[in-house]
Parts: C-alpha cells; structure tokens; sequence
C-alpha cells in the first residue's frame, strides 16, 4: 500500500491521474497499483496515470502510464494535461520544454488552452484489410487510421480489438481511428491500445487523422477534429516536419489516499 498525493486532469474528457514524482517514490514498475488508480469503481477513475520527473535536457520530464499499467510512449492530451499541471504548480513558462520518451516537446498556453508541438510524424503506410483501406503512421504513438461515412455507424468495440493487434502493425500494435469529414471539421472516434477501449480523446490520434487527411485528401492546416469529449485543433507545415496540436486542459480535482 502507497500513501499517495495526486491531482486529477482532463483534456478534451481524455482523464489522467497526475503525480509529482520529482523525488522518485512513485512505484512506476507496479502495473497493479497503476490498474487500481485508474479503476472506476475502485479506485480514482482515468485513462491512464501522468509522472512529473526531473529530467537533465528538458525543464521536466512525463512519463505515461496506461489504464492496464502499461507504459506508453507518447500522449498528447496527456502533454496538455502535464502543462497545465506544472503552471497549477507555479511553475510558470513561456514555453514548456517536456521530455516524452526521446522527444522534447515544446508547449506554450494561448488564449486558455495548451498548444504543443508534437515533433514530426513517421512511418507512412496503407493497407487493405477486409475491404477497408487503413492508413498508419506514428504520431509519437502508432495509429491505424480508417475514414468512413458515418463515426457513429461504426462498431468500435468490435473492430478496435481486432485491428489494434494486426499483424501487419507488428508486435506494439496501433490505436485504432475512424474518421468522417464534415464542413470546416472531422469527427474522429479512437480505440486505444493500454486502455483497450474507446477514450474521449485522443491527441496523438487527432495528429494522425489530420496529417493522413491532409497527405491523402489534400486538407489545408489547421483541421478541427472533434472528439465525443471536446475538439482539437491541429496545425502543420507543407513538410509535416513541424506539427501543433493546441486544446483544453483542465484540473478536476486534487486528492489523497492510500493505495
């Protein structure tokens, strides 16, 4: 059992449970204690578990957690999430420089909200699968990305299990997104690996239906995409080699309790 001090966050509803973790306690290998945190019913309820670390490159470092005590690579809500977290802090920046795995992310509060820059993408590919082209690239987490006519029309629950895991993403899989494009937005549904669910949210996911879109069907930057729990907006170069993703981020609460 852990004593432990913690800070609710949600961006875009994409929910995190956020740790100061600057003086090493928190136990990050207990994949069990990180299942229960994020627990609806038993514990405090998030889609994953956010660590505020000292890092040497960067002014702080996050390391990301999933919901099954998995760690992740990346997560851009989570990075809004984070920044909000340190100005809450009083750690006040004009740009946040985060380190995220092997990246530094630089992030910057406009107008209320937190814009990152989310670093360029890789891994460009399509595929075929069961009549259904499904475009893939890594936006700091890998996605599968699939447009449709109708977001609301696709089975998630079935299909995101399915795909998530295909062979042809290779042992760490790939989030799983359906997007439809409307006038001046696109609404995008994701299933995430970790989670193993649909989220409200997902900010890496956002980055990589608009890039896709953008490559594919010739969308100008910026491309609104709306989530069931708020929008985003994504901005990019001709290139792709420099891409923002700017949304809200908010604290829920503050809390304490042994774990």
């Amino acid at each position: 059992m852990i004593e432990l001090s913690f800070s609710k966050y949600e961006g875009a509803g994409n929910d995190f449970i956020v740790v100061d973790d600057r003086a090493s306690f928190f136990p990050s290998g207990d994949a069990d204690l990180i299942s229960r945190l994020c627990d609806r019913r038993f514990g405090v309820g998030a889609d994953g578990v956010l660590l505020l670390q000292n890092d040497l490159q960067a002014d702080a470092r996050m390391r990301i957690f999933n919901s099954d005590g998995s760690e992740a690579e990346g997560c851009g809500n989570g990075v809004r999430c984070f920044v909000r977290f340190l100005e809450d802090l009083g750690i006040d920046r004009a740009v946040h420089r985060v380190a995220v795995g092997e990246k530094i992310l630089s992030a910057e509060m406009v107008d209320g909200q937190v814009r990152v820059e989310m670093g360029a993408v890789s891994g460009w590919d399509s595929h075929w699968i069961d009549g259904q082209e499904v475009h893939f690239v890594d936006s700091g987490v890998p996605h599968a990305v699939c447009f449709v006519p109708d977001v609301g029309a696709v089975p998630l629950h079935e299909i995101g299990p399915i795909l998530r895991s295909h062979p042809l993403f290779g042992p760490r899989g790939a989030n799983v997104n359906v997007a439809a494009a409307g006038q001046n937005f696109v609404r995008v549904r994701t299933f995430e690996r970790g989670v193993e669910g649909e989220t409200q949210a997902c900010g890496t996911g956002a980055t990589a239906v608009a890039v896709i879109g953008a490559r594919v069907y010739g969308w100008d930057s910026p491309v609104r995409i709306c989530y069931p729990g708020g929008d985003l907006e994504i901005h990019f170069d001709g290139s792709f080699s420099r891409i923002w993703m700017a949304g809200p981020a908010r604290k829920v609460f503050d809390g304490k309790g042994l774990f």
